[in-house]
């Protein structure tokens, strides 16, 4: 059935990449339910496991490059610091995981796919992976060509066909899982109005500032709520660790380089090959200058570095100093003007430019950082780590227990070797990790099991809490007996002067927009702009107080312009509602599944 489609295998060589089309089904996923059980039996090659089917370190190297790739993409094709390629790895993972719960979710339910599918996707809805190949001139898909070489029996298309086949059933899956959300009429129109509607309302309100009653919650009212409301007060499991850090400093060969390379600097200027102002934009690494031909502007003796200061006023106007030394690199500092006191000649300000080179480690010096810290981590244990980083005087640290998902506290970019003491034993000591100022190895001492933490130490939140509890309970009470009286027939100006309550009329408003004195894009909007002209609306609470409301005028539906716009709108929620059911489906998978997560044991 399939001769006609057979092509030439290198145009279609994008199937490759197409092959990775697990990435692309459903979107992202945080990764949870995935566990590092901790077991020492380790099967080579083999990084973890979803239910039984195991992932191998080629997939995870394969799709971490394909994750990097794209975000490099995404940045403009700019290089990413280490807790970018982080979280690279940490897409790349959950995507593994989420291909393999496809994939054992199709063979639960048996989807299938047969000829006549792959061929109508052929004729009626090509993926553009395909169309993209039949592209002209001006980057547009040329259909004709497309459906030309569909129909020429010469060609052999096997591995686009290969490909429709792998997602077909990815799609079949979709579908299923999609097909359980709905949009009603109702909702349809309520996003219609919540969208286009506006109002303008009479309100009275008993604002929380206004209550005044200095209410202070005793100890058994907040042992009272706490025992109530313990989830509120719940925190993650916390790693713990230290760190040893190789600081990336410079050596003094790489200074006596960057030394050399502005005293050639200096020569191109004095010999008048390059003006100063051309020279500092052509190699000055101070970006703020450099655009302006090193240009600093006017200074006095306080503003800049000790050295550049003490050389900026002594040096003739008009002449190039020697390199300058400073904690920011070396400098070549040309004084333009200068201020003198006219009583005692001194100089109080100069203007002057200067041109920055800044000096880093080369790679020798990094190698040697590199190796330092290959030594450390191959002489220590678990048990003699801090004794000996001690003994050393290397730089130790010991931060506070950090959670999941952060930066290890004193070491910035650093979610690996976070990640890594999540998912090691207690004693273990990581491989070499680095960040933009670092090499770092990590010794992981266990973790803390996250609960509920104890009423000590959330005794103010809890506190907090309650006294909120109080004010609305307080507010209520209050605007209660005022509206009790505009439903028998008084004004609400009347009632809220003699209650103590706010009052205004408002200005239209929409429903996300702000309404004077009560808040922006609160229940108050909503509730009045669905509500009905002239009906009182007894209690809407808000972060403000609690308020009742009149609609003044509320902006009739346009029924036509809903019609036209109904379709668009049911779309957006359609979507919207399969997000969420597609979501809910894969929380619940991801939960029941055996995650197993060998990635920072066997690397």
């Amino acid at each position: 059935m399939f001769k006609f489609l057979r092509s030439q295998a290198k145009v279609f060589y994008w199937v490759i990449a197409g092959s990775f089309i697990l990435f692309l089904f459903l979107g992202g996923m945080t990764g949870r339910g995935c566990q590092a059980p901790g077991s020492n039996s380790i099967e080579p090659g083999i990084v973890g496991s979803v239910n039984g089917d195991k992932i191998t370190a080629q997939q995870y190297d394969f799709a971490v490059r394909q994750q990097v790739s794209q975000m490099r993409q995404q940045g403009g094709n700019q290089e990413l610091n280490a807790n970018q390629y982080a979280i690279a790895e940490t897409q790349a993972w959950d995507a593994l995981i989420r291909n393999l719960i496809i994939e054992q979710a199709i063979a639960d339910r048996k989807i299938k796919v047969d000829d006549e599918e792959v061929l109508a996707v052929f004729q009626n809805n090509p993926p553009m992976e395909i169309l993209n190949q039949f592209r002209d001139e001006s980057g547009n898909v040329d259909m004709n060509a497309y459906y030309s070489a569909l129909q020429d029996p010469a060609n052999d298309w096997t591995s686009a066909e290969n490909y429709i086949r792998t997602i077909l059933p990815r799609q079949k899956l979709n579908d299923e899982i999609a097909g359980l959300a709905s949009v009603t009429d109702e909702e349809l129109r309520e996003e219609y109005i919540r969208q286009t509607g506006r109002a303008v309302a009479e309100y009275m309100g008993a604002t929380f500032a206004d209550l005044g009653d200095g209410y202070e919650p005793t100890d058994d009212e907040i042992a009272a709520w706490y025992s109530d409301h313990q989830d509120d007060y719940r925190v993650d499991t916390l790693a713990k660790a230290q760190v040893v850090r190789f600081a990336k400093t410079p050596s003094e060969a790489d200074y006596a380089d960057v030394l050399l390379d502005i005293q050639a600097i200096r020569e191109e200027i004095l010999s008048g090959a390059k003006d100063f102002a051309v020279a500092a934009s052509e190699y000055s690494e101070d970006p703020g200058s450099a655009a302006r031909g090193g240009d600093l502007g006017r200074f006095d003796r306080n503003r800049m570095v000790a050295p550049l200061t003490a050389v900026a006023f002594e040096l003739p106007v008009g002449e190039v100093s020697e390199p300058v030394k400073t904690k920011f690199g070396y400098h070549l500092i040309e004084v333009t003007d200068r201020s003198l006191d006219s009583g005692t000649g001194e100089v109080y300000e100069v203007e002057a430019r200067h041109i920055l080179l800044k000096v880093q480690p080369g790679p020798d010096t990094l190698d040697l950082i590199r190796q330092s810290a290959e030594n450390f981590r191959l002489r220590v244990t678990g048990e003699n780590f801090a004794t000996t980083a001690e003994a050393e005087a290397l730089d130790l640290v010991s931060p506070e227990p950090f959670p999941a998902g952060r930066d290890i506290p004193s070491v910035a970019l650093s979610l690996r070797g976070s990640q890594w003491a999540f998912g090691a034993d207690a004693g273990e000591v990581s491989r070499i990790f680095e960040n933009r100022d670092f090499y770092y190895i990590v010794l992981a001492e266990g973790t803390i099991p996250g609960g509920t933490r104890p009423l000590d130490e959330v005794k103010g939140q809890v506190s907090l809490a309650v006294r909120k509890e109080h004010n609305l309970a307080a507010a209520k009470a209050k605007l209660a007996p005022a509206v009790g009286e505009v439903q028998l027939g008084k004004t609400m100006a009347e009632v809220a002067s003699a209650y103590g309550l706010a009052h205004a009329v408002t200005d239209t408003f929409t429903a996300n927009g702000n309404v004077d004195g009560v808040g922006y894009g609160t229940d108050f909007n909503l509730k009045v702009i669905t509500g009905t002209v002239g009906r009182l609306i007894p209690e809407i609470p808000t972060l403000r107080g609690v308020f009742a409301a009149t609609p003044l005028w509320i902006a009739p539906v346009d029924q036509a312009d809903f019609d036209q716009r109904q379709a668009g709108l049911r779309a957006v929620l359609m979507q919207r509602a399969q997000g969420e059911v597609i979501n809910k489906w894969f929380d619940d998978q991801i939960a029941a599944a055996e995650i197993v997560d060998n990635r920072y044991r066997t690397r």
